[in-house]
């Protein structure tokens, strides 16, 4: 598991939104959002560069990435 920490993650809303993104990306399964610590918990093998490819649009930016 890995736990990639985003800036703006405010609401519900938000959290489906990134949800919804990250279950999108090649290779990424289980994705859990956290809205308390702007947080998505997932599984997958993917660079930062392809996430934040994916998040490229939106209002979100990846700070950072951790192995759980």
């Amino acid at each position: 598991m890995k736990k990639a920490y985003l800036e703006n993650i405010c609401c519900e809303g938000c959290a489906n939104e990134v949800k919804h993104i990250f279950e999108n990306i090649y290779g990424v399964t289980d994705v859990s959002v956290s809205v308390d610590n702007s947080s998505v918990t997932y599984k997958g093998y993917v660079s930062k560069g392809v996430i934040e490819e994916a998040l490229l649009g939106t209002s979100y930016k990846l700070v950072r990435i951790e192995k759980q």
